[in-house]
């Protein structure tokens, strides 16, 4: 089946290609490109890929994402490891430090282009490209092995309902630092956010324990975690104790990075997986991980959403006539009635599909893992450019970190041609979007066997992510307020 699968996956491609609109390629406003075709006409093909895909999931063979690899880990020296935490923690200590007495421009200094161009756009398209590199270099496993040897029992026991809640509440804001906050770019700020993070951090690993605490309450390695399911790579390991974050019984486990640490050398490993697998192969969503998909997803689209012409436009319409609120609170009202609908409309839609299944809790959490294709898709599309082009001012903040002519000035490249740049933006929101409609019939086959009826109970979740593919399309083609 696989031959009838692939040319689905080609062709969804293609169609989104074969028929361009106007439109600015995002992230940077210098990319643009101009083409011959109305926006409506190249969304409608979008559109019309991924729900063409919907009949090719249903004939697909169910084990397209089910074969494994053999193991592609070598063990080395634990020394590694801990090295490359170290020199995480002294580029933490060099954000810190450089963003409170360091230059305020944001290209300058290394607070905000380590922060939002390696950490935050970084991060994310290494997890999905790689896995859970994150848990690699965390400085707060280092941080939070001291704390544990300091104190070996935890005094509280982390409240299981909880779940991963703190982590949705730092994603917020997180995303209200970036597109709402003007602080959120001036170093100085973001330095006493990150002091204040830290704080956090380190207060919680020491009242709850550090694996514990760190796998459901740190924002990055939630963050990782989460774009890690759309890796080729799974990282996997043989568990015969307890594991040490407490999130599932011994036995092989998939996407358990505390026990991934902890293994032995020959207990653990990294394998390639077929495409979608980590929807279904990784460990269940924690309470509060669906919420922090579905934020995930929305604060993208959102970003993208306030880069627009038709967004400034909406934006000023708003202040004249409806409220006078300064631009924080305003870009805060709009930030929220862009993302809580989104919500709505997926708790609708869970709901929906619940009512066909298990129930409401099952269908989201069973669900929304589902979407995480469609979350990398529109990360790399949106970002990979900012990265690219402002990820060539790493070296030099760190070599000169308060700015004192120690390195050459040498600008930023983007010779990148932009209808190429374009091209890619389209064919992965496109290709993603049909993978999270693979995704999402495999898991529907776990519930009824019948092909028919596996479509029929994940119906409402297909015409939400055609509604997505829409959204995303339309987005992508309107005109760049800064370019």
């Amino acid at each position: 089946m696989r031959a009838r699968t692939l040319p689905v996956l080609a062709a969804a491609g293609v169609t989104g290609l074969a028929w361009p609109a106007t439109a600015d390629a995002h992230a940077i406003g210098t990319v643009t490109y101009q083409s011959p075709v109305p926006v409506w006409l190249y969304v409608l093909a979008g559109a019309a890929a991924v729900a063409a895909s919907v009949p090719a999931a249903a004939l697909a063979d169910v084990r397209i994402g089910s074969r494994l690899g053999g193991n592609l880990y070598r063990p080395g020296s634990g020394r590694l490891t801990r090295g490359l935490q170290i020199v995480a923690l002294l580029l933490l200590v060099e954000i810190v430090f450089a963003g409170l007495f360091g230059s305020e421009e944001f290209a300058s200094n290394p607070a905000t282009v380590l922060v939002w161009v390696d950490l935050w756009v970084g991060l994310g398209l290494v997890a999905a490209v790689f896995g859970p590199v994150w848990d690699l270099v965390n400085p707060l496993r280092l941080l939070g092995d001291l704390i544990d040897r300091a104190s070996p029992e935890p005094p509280l026991v982390y409240p299981e309902r909880l779940g991963q809640w703190p982590a949705v509440a730092q994603l917020a804001a997180f995303g209200w630092m970036e597109l709402a906050w003007p602080g959120g770019s001036h170093p100085f700020d973001l330095a006493v956010v990150v002091v204040a993070y830290l704080l956090v951090q380190v207060a919680g690993m020491a009242l709850f324990g550090s694996a514990v605490w760190l796998e459901r309450a740190e924002l990055f390695t939630a963050f990782g975690r989460l774009m890690a399911r759309v890796s080729p790579f799974e990282w996997y390991a043989a568990v015969d104790g307890p594991c040490p974050a407490e999130l599932h019984e011994p036995g092989e486990v998939v996407g358990c990075a505390a026990c991934w640490r902890d293994a032995d050398p020959g207990e653990r490993g990294i394998r390639w997986r077929g495409f979608t697998a980590g929807t279904w192969r990784d460990l269940p969503l924690l309470p509060g991980g669906a919420a922090m998909v579905v934020l995930l997803l929305s604060v993208v689209l959102f970003d993208g959403f306030a880069e627009t012409t038709q967004f400034t436009d909406l934006a000023q319409w708003t202040h004249r006539h409806w409220t006078s609120l300064p631009d924080t609170g305003l870009r805060t009202l709009m930030m929220a009635g862009f993302i809580l609908p989104l919500a709505a409309v997926f708790a609708a839609v869970a709901a929906a599909v619940g009512s066909r299944g298990a129930g409401f809790h099952d269908a989201v959490s069973r669900y929304a893992p589902t979407l995480m294709p469609i979350v990398a898709v529109y990360f790399a599309a949106h970002y990979l450019l900012y990265l690219v082009s402002y990820g060539q001012l790493t070296w030099k903040v760190i070599v000169d970190p308060l700015e004192r002519d120690w390195v050459p000035d040498l600008g930023i490249w983007t010779g990148y041609p932009a209808g190429m740049a374009w091209a890619f933006q389209v064919t992965v929101i496109v290709l993603g979007h049909v993978c999270a409609i693979f995704a999402a019939h495999r898991i529907a086959l776990g519930i009824v066997s019948r092909r028919r009826a596996a479509v029929w109970v994940q119906a409402p979740l297909i015409v939400l992510m055609i509604a997505y593919t829409v959204l995303g399309l339309w987005i992508l083609g309107q005109a760049y307020a800064g370019g």
